[in-house]
């Protein structure tokens, strides 16, 4: 078994799963910081950027989902030890990722007016918006090299260096927050855009030092494809998982759109409370993704090992880690929920419908454990498709009429809407546990049809032992045999 992946595969999970967790709160850090500086604006300038926050939220679906796929198939090249195609496949996701940044950067530059005005938002809160996305539409690019960098790191279990990379992201995404919001020492007040700046001028920071880890540091060793038929047959293997994998984060980014009108309807109270609690929320998601990556690793690498039955057991550990741990962090948020509204807001009303929301959150977070962690070792496996599939089907045709129902119809507002997402995170982590109990998973790997699927059972062990002895007994009497009949 090669270091590489004995380092890996026999890790513990808490070592894997430490600094992502580390690494997504300096993202959520990055998140509140952001909500805070807008909210010394005014409430008016948080939720005008929250209500486009799902257009953002698309750049980070895409980004996401081929993180998930180019680091599953660089583990599952490292589990089975084929160091060969490795650098090959590092150099594909960097081109794979700077395209869809390209594409990505083009789109929100030229279309942000167009995306706030679907948004249902006007005057002032349109302005702010409009700002907001064409100026960080710019550096959309350098986000997705970014990710394209960590997966590289995720894939070595070198997932401390993601965590000191965004420590510095944060950093200076705050830094730049206090410098240009209202111009400090001599820097431009840019107001709403000084928020984008800091967060494009943390992304290019955050790049510059996970390159330098890998290249120097680290010394990985990264081939770029050197004409298009190599790229295409070196990215088929992540496209199979991140095409489909795509389906299900853009889906949920779609829905919240369609959400955040319906919200906006509702007015700006309660616009602004689904961005706080969103905020707070944020520390138990992560938690989820967290464990859901760290389980991923294990899974890819031992799928890649043909090691199945471990990989079960990974994510079995995973699943009662990430329901444990949301539920504390939930419970813990219900606890501390007026202090810790009070960072954003003196709205007592904001408050009490912020509790109200957390109280729903129970639900939604129970599910979305297992949504998290199974949909995602089912997508490193290489099984995509099926868990898109559904995901799709229930948030457009169950989770998306039912907020409707709920949130407008019956004007349960703003916590109908939670609860007809919290019931759809169930439902999809139920399915998806269902699917992983088949066992088709086994299947799916990249190296699924070079390499037996399964190691022989305890009966086909002994079976074979006892066909080997008679073997070598038939051989033994047919040796005595000719040498007695041989002449003297």
């Amino acid at each position: 078994m090669p270091k590489s992946n004995q380092s890996v595969a026999e890790r513990s999970l808490l070592s894997l799963t430490w600094p992502i967790f580390i690494d997504l709160f300096f993202i959520f850090m990055i998140n509140v910081t952001d909500a805070w500086f807008l909210s010394r604006i005014s409430d008016a300038a948080a939720a005008s950027i929250g209500a486009i926050m799902p257009i953002l939220g698309i750049a980070f679906a895409l980004y996401s989902t081929l993180h998930q796929g180019g680091s599953s198939i660089a583990s599952q090249r490292i589990g089975a030890g084929d160091h060969k195609k490795l650098a090959t496949t590092y150099g594909v996701i960097f081109v794979i990722f700077l395209l869809s940044g390209i594409f990505l950067t083009v789109i929100m530059m030229s279309f942000s007016s167009t995306f706030t005005q679907w948004m249902g938002l006007t005057d002032d809160m349109a302005a702010m918006s409009s700002i907001y996305l064409n100026t960080i539409g710019m550096g959309t690019w350098v986000l997705a090299l970014r990710f394209a960098a960590a997966s590289v790191l995720t894939s070595q279990g070198k997932t401390h260096w993601n965590m000191w990379s965004t420590f510095v992201m944060t950093i200076v995404n705050i830094v730049f927050n206090y410098l240009l919001i209202d111009g400090k020492f001599g820097f431009p007040a840019l107001g709403v855009q000084g928020v984008a700046c800091a967060s494009v001028i943390a992304w290019i920071t955050s790049l510059c030092f996970t390159l330098f880890i890998i290249i120097k540091h680290l010394r990985i060793q990264i081939t770029l494809p050197s004409n298009w038929t190599l790229f295409k047959k070196d990215s088929a293997p992540i496209l199979k998982i991140a095409l489909p994998s795509v389906l299900d984060p853009m889906s949920w980014q779609f829905t919240q759109i369609f959400m955040t009108v319906m919200i906006v309807t509702m007015g700006e109270l309660a616009l602004a409370t689904r961005i706080y609690t969103f905020n707070l929320l944020f520390t138990a998601i992560l938690y989820g993704f967290a464990i859901s990556s760290g389980v991923q690793i294990k899974v890819s690498h031992f799928i890649g090992a043909k090691r199945f039955d471990d990989a079960h057991k990974q994510l079995i550990l995973g699943l009662k880690l990430g329901v444990a741990g949301a539920m504390f962090f939930v419970f813990t948020l219900l606890t501390l929920s007026e202090p810790l509204f009070a960072i954003f807001t003196d709205n007592v009303e904001i408050w009490a419908l912020g509790k109200l929301i957390l109280w729903v959150a129970i639900i939604g977070e129970f599910g979305r454990s297992f949504n998290l962690i199974v949909g995602s070792s089912l997508r490193a496996s290489g099984d995509a498709r099926y868990v898109s599939v559904v995901g799709f089907v229930l948030m457009w045709f169950v989770a998306l009429p039912l907020a409707w129902l709920l949130g407008l119809h019956f004007a349960y507002g703003l916590v109908g809407i939670w609860l007809a997402t919290s019931l759809d995170e169930c439902i999809r982590g139920i399915i998806a546990l269902k699917r992983w109990n088949t066992g088709k998973w086994r299947t799916k790997g990249v190296y699924a049809d070079e390499v037996p699927l399964q190691h022989p059972t305890l009966n086909e062990c002994v079976d074979s032992q006892e066909a080997n002895d008679c073997h070598d007994v038939f051989d033994h009497e047919s040796a005595e045999k000719q040498s007695l009949a041989a002449p003297k």
